[in-house]
């Protein structure tokens, strides 16, 4: 398990490229949405009953915009924004995750040339796994969702709920973390030109071992997720903004080592 996390580390490495596309989509889907927020929130707030008005103004004003909510046409252009942000992503992610995958199985090819190859010949079957991933993912809220709202109507409070629902919670995580993974081989089995057939009975005859290597590189990650989030508490400001901007770095770079450590895996297994 170790030898194929160093392996991965050593892939990651030599992505520097896929590394600062990776980092600089994120940083820029994160400014249009906080721009897209605060041109919503900001006249909000504006609007918002301060401390000198009473309690009544308060209530006037969370009726109003109740009824404007319920009456009017008001949200339907931030919904069709919110909507338009979604089926652009969900183009981005696939041509993005392309090129990551392209470049791993082709490292013997120019940087920048191999990352754009590989959106060029693998957008259309990578965007067809991803809208595959999505139906699997979100198929058990179709029973989950009832679920949940039938122990709502018959718990007596929130802690109780969260106790009738944590397994079913934590039983559709793990569900989520292998589905994750069998798409992440089946990326990888497509790069490298096999059919999903051999990379599902791949994943199934190594599941154990993928699990385990795909649980040392989360550990490590929530690890360093965690002195970035302690570190950010305790030197509040400036050096906190610029730490934190610096890990988001290095977060791409660990999602590419995980990526990189089940490559390798399956480069010695396949």
């Amino acid at each position: 398990m170790w030898n194929w996390m160093k392996k991965g580390w050593s892939i990651a490495w030599q992505q520097p490229f896929a590394v600062f596309v990776l980092f600089f989509y994120n940083f820029a889907w994160g400014v249009v949405l906080y721009k897209l927020i605060q041109s919503i929130v900001v006249p909000l707030l504006h609007r918002y009953p301060g401390k000198e008005l009473t309690r009544e103004a308060v209530q006037l004003f969370w009726v109003e915009g109740q009824f404007q909510l319920i009456k009017t046409d008001l949200i339907m252009p931030y919904l069709w924004w919110g909507l338009g942000l979604l089926g652009l992503r969900m183009l981005l992610n696939p041509m993005l995750n392309a090129g990551v995958y392209y470049s791993l199985h082709h490292q013997e090819l120019n940087a920048g040339y191999r990352f754009v190859e590989g959106i060029r010949k693998l957008t259309l079957p990578f965007l067809g796994l991803y809208i595959l991933q999505m139906l699997c993912s979100l198929a058990p809220l179709y029973w989950l969702i009832p679920h949940t709202l039938r122990e709502y109507a018959t718990q007596s409070s929130y802690m109780s709920l969260g106790k009738a629902l944590l397994p079913f919670l934590g039983g559709y995580m793990i569900y989520l973390f292998v589905v994750q993974l069998f798409f992440l081989f089946l990326q990888i089995g497509k790069v490298d030109r096999r059919s999903s057939l051999f990379t599902v009975l791949f994943v199934l005859r190594h599941l154990l071992i993928i699990m385990l290597t795909a649980l040392g590189v989360l550990l490590i990650t929530f690890a360093a997720s965690a002195v970035v989030m302690i570190s950010a508490y305790i030197w509040a400001g400036f050096a906190a903004l610029i730490g934190f901007q610096l890990y988001r770095f290095m977060d791409m770079f660990l999602k590419l080592w995980a990526i990189g450590t089940q490559y390798a895996l399956w480069s010695e297994k396949a």
